[in-house]
């Protein structure tokens, strides 16, 4: 069911030394940094790591993203699990008891969904940051 690790999400307080680091010290390809703006405002980056992405993420105006750095300091916020077909394997999984959310296109583009971790008692997928969820595997992969 599970592919591959689709991405990582990291949170940072200063996006141009994330980069530094990912791109110029461990030779990742940088293939997205932008400014997404709506009800969430966040800088993000996207680099590949083989069939994955390490995603960055900077806070503008995110209230959740602030109260993570504040709380945390800069670090890993979250995994998301890579699947073909994803309404369908989300259909198998709330037949299997697995409580997961409609999928949605988010601000990367990506087609993600959410696991419900209280309902479906997936505690292991659940941090103290936040919670690890499902993306659209590539096709090509």
């Amino acid at each position: 069911m599970f592919e591959y690790i689709h991405h990582i999400a990291y949170v940072v307080s200063d996006m141009d030394d994330a980069v530094r680091v990912f791109r110029d010290t461990f030779e990742l390809e940088l293939t997205d940094r932008r400014v997404m703006e709506g009800e969430n405002s966040v800088e993000m980056a996207a680099f590949r790591c083989g069939a994955s992405f390490v995603e960055v993420l900077r806070p503008i105006d995110h209230p959740a993203l602030t109260q993570f750095l504040e709380e945390h300091g800069p670090g890993l916020h979250h995994v998301a699990f890579a699947m073909q077909d994803l309404p369908k394997r989300i259909e198998e999984l709330r037949e299997r008891g697995i409580f997961v959310s409609e999928p949605f296109v988010a601000g990367t583009g990506w087609r993600i969904a959410y696991f419900d971790f209280d309902r479906s008692g997936l505690a292991l997928f659940q941090s103290q940051y936040h919670g690890d969820h499902v993306a659209e595997a590539d096709p090509q992969q």
